[in-house]
């Protein structure tokens, strides 16, 4: 039987009239009369004898897993679990509901039916990294201070929930899908191993918010060849699934399955994945002795409110995520209805480890919740804090803040937004011009959690920690980072006014995929008129023109950029490569470098300023940049290729050699090394080694990259082999 646990929360008309009364109201308002005050639980001293898996979906809205979208009631335990851990109930295509559809997830269903599963877990922010940074602090981003998609990092003063585990003895390992999440900004904290590692791919004419990433299956094949080595240790085991971000591409036969709903069919595969990881617990009994927590870290608008993907606005398409907890001391076939929040999910997981309390959380341990339906009142637990600095970082539109509770949604906006969630969930009808009271009671909110209002709440962006300042420093290359300042003032515009702009975008999107680029140019020219400071826009319009080679056309764009005052170290980047493209070497080297001085953690750009100062027999200048590179990112294939690079400039073939193979043992799928080392060989009589190295970069070399290569090796070949 499933049990539903749901404290009624609402607010009432009333003006507060102190500090005191304010307080006062906010607990009485936000929580209902049948709400008793509850203490969070005490952790014990020792740690326990447990595990704990976290997986968190990337870019999955709650209502597109079948235990969420279904009518409410079910079970899937009445429904029957799967016949088989690798059953296929997830082929069955997407399924519909009220005209929405959603993924079939048999191996999620199953866990849920098994533990609690959370109506309405709302993450703080439509962003995967300051999402995450939520999740392993339990602190809200004002706090630890990983505010947007890059340009941050998180301090090492801020002590992680995989610390706190590995402080206690466990043994701690993370495998991550995506570059977006890469160990630089510092969520790598506490883990014994950190499995980012993945084949940097060309980004050239690709569009902003575009990371590399691996398959669901390539993650969970790494994190399972772990588990067979520390199965019999306490471990706390973070996996991460990239897979329904977009593009959406699931491979088959999902693809086919969910061919007209390739999200839905990415976390149909996803599902999938977590049931191998799920049947590994029960293959060496852990499941008794393992906590099972799987949440979102933001949802996906689908096109609601004028939005395609995410990050714009806070409304419930982009931040209601699932939320599923199963393991030892969890009630089985719960439903709990009421509102909690990503942060509350470290103080949750440590009281289960018996790990002590971290005093400067902002969440609450949920399991008097999960034991008893006893809300926790305290920590500002009534309501969650919502925010995104996208659209004023990548936009030059406003900021929004926001707060969430049961039954409302007040957003801070140019101009602000409140919504009856009991009567319009989908957020469609701006309500706070009856509800005046409770929008100022709600705005108050927000400034219990950033400061009073007035306060300078400028953003630093400091993308380099100070640990690699210093390291960096010890090469002599780069200052570690120019900082420069974001103003936060709720300034630009609002970005529901900008909705048509944003839709142009997301039209030269769909051009861009279509490879119909000189109709995403068109587009993107046209809505520049209307946004001219929109530095991603320009990005849009600049991709589309080197999609074409149309590489002067491309400069001019960044340029524009530049002159508006968004000179940021993507754009500049960019701006480099385009100068490269035209052989216009001193100009790509004089972006490239003010591009690595704002932000020497884009890796991608320090190897292109490497092979610049290369080619224009800067040697030293070159080996700076790819050692900046090794310094951060010992398995970068590409800093010990150019590594080699150098070496042969230098006429020291022994050491070309031995880079040459460090950058092909860490990067066994780049290409490039094995033309080098093929090269080397060849030029030093080696021929059959020459042979092989040449046969392996032909087996990895794509023919739209390195169509002149791979004819020029092929011709070699046939000359090394007698003209046969």
């Amino acid at each position: 039987m499933i049990t539903r646990e749901s404290p009624k929360y609402g607010l009432r008309r009333g003006a507060w009239q102190s500090a005191v009364v304010m307080a006062l109201s906010t607990a009485l308002l936000l929580f209902g009369s049948g709400c008793r005050r509850q203490e969070p639980e005490r952790a014990t001293a020792v740690p326990r004898d447990l595990n704990v898996l976290l997986i968190t979906l990337d870019t999955t809205r709650a209502d597109h897993l079948s235990c969420y979208a279904v009518a409410p009631g079910f079970s899937p335990a009445s429904e029957g679990a799967p016949p088989s851990p690798r059953s296929r109930l997830a082929l069955k295509g997407s399924a519909r509901r009220g005209g929405a559809t959603y993924a079939q997830t048999p191996h999620l269903d199953a866990l849920a039916a098994r533990g609690v599963r959370f109506e309405h877990a709302t993450a703080q922010v439509p962003l995967t990294l300051p999402s995450h940074a939520c999740i392993f602090t339990g602190t809200y981003p004002e706090v630890h201070g990983l505010r947007d998609m890059g340009g941050f990092v998180l301090d090492s003063r801020h002590v992680t929930l995989a610390s706190m585990a590995r402080q206690a003895g466990f043994r701690t390992a993370a495998f991550v899908g995506s570059k977006a999440l890469n160990r630089h900004f510092g969520l790598q904290q506490g883990f014994d191993v950190y499995d980012d590692q993945m084949t940097s791919r060309d980004l050239e004419g690709q569009l902003p918010g575009i990371y590399p990433e691996r398959r669901a299956g390539v993650t969970t094949d790494h994190a399972l060849d772990w588990l067979k080595v520390h199965a019999k240790e306490r471990f706390f085991l973070w996996v991460h699934y990239y897979d329904p971000h977009e593009p959406y591409d699931p491979p088959e036969p999902y693809k086919t399955h969910y061919a007209k709903d390739p999200y839905s069919g990415e976390i149909a595969y996803t599902d999938e994945q977590v049931g191998r990881l799920l049947d590994s617990l029960d293959e060496n009994h852990l499941r008794d002795r393992t906590l099972v927590v799987v949440i979102g870290d933001h949802g996906e608008s689908l096109g609601s409110h004028g939005e395609m993907t995410h990050g714009i606005f806070i409304y419930d398409d982009t931040l209601h995520v699932p939320l599923i907890l199963a393991g030892p001391g969890v009630p089985a076939d719960k439903i709990i209805a009421s509102q909690v929040r990503s942060i509350d999910l470290l103080p949750t997981i440590a009281e289960f480890l018996g790990l002590p309390p971290k005093p400067d959380a902002q969440g609450v341990s949920l399991w008097s919740l999960i034991r008893r339906g006893q809300a926790v009142i305290g920590k500002r637990a009534n309501y969650a804090y919502i925010e995104t600095l996208y659209p004023k970082t990548y936009m030059n539109w406003s900021e929004l803040r926001g707060v969430r509770t049961d039954r409302w949604k007040f957003i801070l906006a140019p101009q602000p937004e409140l919504y009856d969630l009991e009567h319009d969930p989908q957020e469609k009808e701006n309500v706070i011009k009856h509800h005046r009271t409770e929008a100022e009671q709600l705005q108050n909110l927000i400034w219990e959690v950033i400061g009073p209002p007035g306060q300078n709440r400028n953003l630093t962006y400091s993308p380099v920690s100070r640990e690699s300042q210093r390291e960096l420093a010890s090469l002599g290359y780069v200052s570690g980072g120019t900082s420069h300042e974001v103003v936060l003032n709720m300034s630009g515009p609002d970005p529901k006014e900008m909705v048509p702009v944003l839709r142009a975008m997301q039209e030269a999107e769909v051009f861009m995929k279509a490879k119909a680029y000189s109709q995403a140019a068109r587009v993107m020219e046209t809505a520049l008129h209307s946004d001219p400071s929109n530095p991603t826009a320009r990005i849009h319009l600049a991709s589309a023109y080197e999609r074409q080679h149309d590489w002067r056309h491309a400069i001019q764009t960044y340029q524009a950029a530049i002159e508006r005052g968004r000179s940021t170290d993507l754009i500049l980047a960019r701006l480099g490569k385009a100068y490269l493209r035209v052989g216009e070497l001193a100009k790509a080297i004089d972006a490239l470098g003010k591009a690595s001085l704002l932000n020497p953690t884009d890796l991608d750009t320090l190897r292109n300023l490497g092979t610049a100062y290369l080619q224009l027999g800067r040697v030293e200048d070159s080996e700076k940049a790819f050692r900046a590179i090794a310094v951060q990112d010992d398995h970068y294939a590409a800093a010990y290729n150019g590594l080699g690079l150098v070496a042969i400039q230098r006429g020291d073939a022994n050491t070309a050699q031995q880079q040459f193979e460090r950058a092909i043992e860490t990067g066994p799928d780049e290409p490039e090394p094995l033309l080098n080392l093929g090269l080397l060989y060849q030029k030093t009589g080696n021929k059959q080694e020459a042979i092989r190295y040449y046969e392996r970069f032909l087996k990895k070399a794509r023919r739209d990259q390195y169509a002149e290569q791979i004819a020029d090796v092929r011709e070699a070949l046939h000359e090394l082999r007698g003209g046969r």
